[in-house]
């Protein structure tokens, strides 16, 4: 048998698998830093613009309150104090971490006047409820001692975390703030003072602006008139200090006379409306009389009011209260019943046909007199309880042992050496549990320093 011829072995070109094959060593970072020799540099595309702490605070208070509009000023702690009128003392009011004072977006008024706005921000490290002082809204701003104090209206202060629809009761809120070497808190009190007085000044401008509406049409008598029964007590914007939360002698006669006088002013006011109105509308003649009377009446209180003594509350036996209805009846012989104000048989009003005894009604004609008779009636039910109040005050500073004023200083100087000793206190506890080597916690539960806490 013969033998096959061999075949050549044909030749490969791959190394032999006898051996370790051989790998370029590569990394990412040599890999790398080759690719970008050999590559130009692109420029980053939207380059990120460094952000410095102010815009950063600005974002972030604008998530609360959308209309900040920028930052006045920044004070790295302050602490919020309330005033209680049970005890007469501060309690802390539980707002304390950094403050703003910031600028918000202005008011444009119905008389074209803008009213500028600065609130006083606390973002509170307690807990998730913010500290918001719109100084539009607060009536009285001073500094007493270490204290930058509030007097706010019912809705001047808000803790929330929902934009600007928080509010709170009537009250004093004090503000401390951190003193650095530099001075800070003289700063930023005198940066809210200043704030708060061209705000307020702005605000009784437009007041005085309404008021002064009133001879020019009923509307703007309405809105004067309401204006001044809102305010009540603060006699139409005028600055009322802090000191009437405690009992002084002779501030309450100058919020009640202030008050009166600008009463006396709107009557003036409102007879020239009165006048005019009826002239020109002689269908509602039979009620000319009547609102005289009243007028005058209310003209003879406010005077008794300014010269009589504090203890002394003129009554007023007449009332300011009107109503009107629709008599029934035939559509040629509609009338209109008027009772009020004060005493009397009630005023026929005759009328066309029910249509325009409907339109009388509105506030074009009848309808304005009505709602001018209602202002009245409550600012001067909001003139009692001003003359009350003002006895009641003046019956409590008999009692007082010391002013006022020296009582109020004496509870803030009090709370102030507790706060200092309620510090130290925790700081020592917290060496003895250091060097016992036990939680703090510990030292509380078993009574050892005076409070026990529940295990």
């Amino acid at each position: 048998m013969s033998r096959s011829t061999p075949r050549k072995s044909r030749h490969r070109h791959h190394a032999s698998n006898s051996g370790p094959r051989q790998v370029n060593a590569s990394d990412y970072e040599s890999d790398t830093a080759h690719y970008m020799e050999n590559r130009e540099a692109a420029p980053p595309a939207n380059p990120q613009q460094p952000r410095d702490n102010t815009e950063l605070s600005l974002r972030v208070l604008r998530r609360y309150q959308p209309s900040i509009r920028s930052i006045l000023a920044i004070a790295a702690n302050a602490v919020a104090y309330s005033f209680l009128e049970s005890t007469q003392g501060w309690e802390k009011h539980g707002a304390e971490g950094t403050m703003f004072v910031c600028e918000q977006e202005p008011i444009l008024t119905p008389t074209g006047q803008v009213l500028p706005r600065v609130c006083v921000f606390v973002l509170n490290r307690r807990s998730m409820d913010n500290l918001v002082l719109d100084l539009l809204k607060v009536t009285d701003c001073e500094v007493v001692e270490e204290l930058i104090v509030f007097r706010l209206e019912d809705d001047g202060a808000a803790n929330n975390n929902q934009g600007e629809d928080g509010s709170a009761g009537k009250k004093i809120i004090g503000l401390w703030i951190h003193a650095d070497e530099s001075n800070t808190r003289e700063v930023h009190a005198n940066l809210i003072l200043g704030a708060w007085q061209q705000g307020r000044q702005a605000f009784d401008a437009y007041v005085q602006a309404a008021t002064a509406g009133v001879s020019g049409d009923s509307a703007s008598a309405t809105n004067s008139q309401a204006a001044a029964a809102s305010s009540g007590g603060s006699a139409a914007g005028k600055r009322l200090s802090i000191e009437d939360h405690k009992p002084s002698t002779g501030k309450g006669d100058d919020v009640v006379n202030a008050a009166v006088q600008t009463q006396l002013s709107l009557v003036a006011s409102f007879e020239q409306f009165l006048a005019r109105r009826i002239e020109s509308d002689s269908a509602l003649s039979a009620l000319d009389s009547r609102l005289r009377d009243r007028l005058a009446d209310y003209w003879r209180w406010l005077c008794e009011v300014e010269q009589t003594s504090s203890e002394h509350v003129p009554e007023d036996a007449h009332t300011w209260g009107i109503e009107a209805r629709i008599a029934d009846g035939s559509d040629n012989e509609t009338t209109i019943i008027v009772t009020g104000p004060s005493s009397g048989e009630p005023i026929k009003i005759a009328a066309k046909d029910t249509k325009d005894a409907e339109d009388m009604l509105r506030d074009g004609r009848l309808g304005d007199l009505m709602t001018i008779c209602r202002a009245f009636s409550t600012a001067q039910d909001i003139m009692c309880r001003l003359l009350q109040a003002r006895r009641d005050m003046q019956q409590e500073e008999a009692r007082l042992s010391q002013p006022a004023e020296d009582t109020v200083n004496t509870y803030i100087r009090r709370l102030q050496e507790y706060n200092d000793m309620k510090d130290i206190g925790q700081q020592l506890i917290g060496l003895v549990a250091d060097n016992r080597g036990v939680p703090i916690r510990t030292l509380y539960e078993t009574g050892e320093y005076g409070v026990k806490v529940p295990r």
